[in-house]
């Protein structure tokens, strides 16, 4: 029986696209003696085919008949991710593979967007190791493809480049606090599309299993709300998998796994609370990052606590998020340009104060 795209996406946990449609032989005729139990991270059985997940991120298909496995995919480069890091005692680095470079990691951070010129010089200054933002996705009809908005990324931060029909910038309209927020613009997307982007990351978060991750920030929408405004991802899994705070179809807060069967955590009351149009909205989270059902899920709407809850909080045991996604990070909903402002922004290992 076929395996459908959708199906193995919901198998290897990472949401990686498979290439039965391409014509090449899935998998190989050859195959190996099983992998140790111990080393397995994941196995799923799918259209009555098992298959498994290595803790090193290897993708097998188990041959019931003759007991070999057939390598499939690579969807979790762990060697890479461990050679990103250098630990001395109590504080681990990221390496900059470019000069070498070691950079403390960051686990709580503030951020106002304050002191800062607004427009797209403001962006240019945001990128660096001094306020800890390492990247901007301008995905939008015109920049559709990966190559596309990474050559606008590349030439807005070489000072060459402006932005086109979507920007994120330091603005000056709307603000939470101080004189300045981020503003983030996202043009409707076309009907091959799936969506558009217009966010800010930093690559210098380090947060793994068993980790408490606390987050807070002020979000004020235009006239269309986006579909997310904040992700937690680990860069070497396929498709960037990680948890996100989103908004639904009808407008309401939840969190949702981009991984696995991509598992929601809905609000759950008789009467949820959408998320308003044309006001500051102060959105916190908390998880504590599990790749089994005990991590956990609160996240909080001006203070009200609209989903608490257990689940899968982590792709694999061994995955590090490393990277914090801000703005709009998908926006797919209607025929609208969706314009968000974000400040006051705050990440820590520990509750909040107040």
């Amino acid at each position: 029986m076929p395996i459908s795209k959708k199906r193995i996406f919901m198998l290897v946990a990472i949401g990686v696209a498979v290439i039965v449609a391409t014509g090449r032989t899935l998998f190989s005729p050859q195959g190996i003696d099983p992998i140790p139990e111990a080393q397995i991270e994941l196995t799923k059985v799918i259209d009555g085919m098992t298959f498994k997940l290595t803790d090193q991120g290897e993708l097998y298909r188990v041959d019931d008949r003759t007991g070999k496995w057939h390598y499939h995919d690579t969807v979790f480069d762990l060697k890479g991710m461990m050679a990103s890091y250098r630990v001395e005692g109590d504080a681990t680095y990221r390496i900059n593979p470019e000069t070498n470079e070691s950079i403390p990691t960051r686990r709580r951070f503030r951020e106002g967007f304050e002191a800062l010129p607004t427009g797209v010089e403001g962006t240019r200054r945001m990128i660096g190791i001094e306020r800890g933002w390492g990247a901007l996705t301008l995905q939008s009809p015109s920049a559709p493809q990966v190559k596309d908005y990474v050559r606008l990324r590349s030439q807005i931060l070489t000072g060459g480049g402006d932005f086109r029909d979507a920007s994120v910038a330091p603005d000056d309209s709307k603000f939470r606090s101080g004189s300045l927020s981020l503003k983030c613009v996202a043009p409707p997307r076309t009907s091959d599309m799936i969506c558009c982007k217009s966010s800010i990351s930093s690559p210098l978060i380090y947060f793994r299993q068993g980790d408490d991750f606390w987050f807070r920030g002020y979000f004020f929408a235009g006239s269309s709300r986006p579909h997310t405004i904040m992700d937690l991802e680990c860069e070497w899994l396929k498709q960037h998998s990680g948890i996100r705070v989103m908004i639904d179809e009808m407008g309401r807060l939840g969190v949702e796994l981009k991984a696995l069967d991509k598992p929601k955590y809905r609000q759950t009351m008789n009467d949820p609370i959408l998320f308003p149009l044309g006001q500051w909205v102060e959105v916190k989270v908390h998880f504590v990052l599990s790749h089994t059902e005990d991590g956990v899920i609160q996240l909080w709407q001006d203070g009200q606590l609209v989903v608490d809850t257990h689940g899968v909080t982590l792709p694999l045991k061994r995955a590090i998020y490393n990277s914090l996604e801000i703005g709009i990070s998908a926006h797919s909903y209607g025929d609208l340009p969706c314009e968000l402002w974000v400040d006051d922004l705050e990440v820590s290992d520990q509750p909040f104060a107040n």
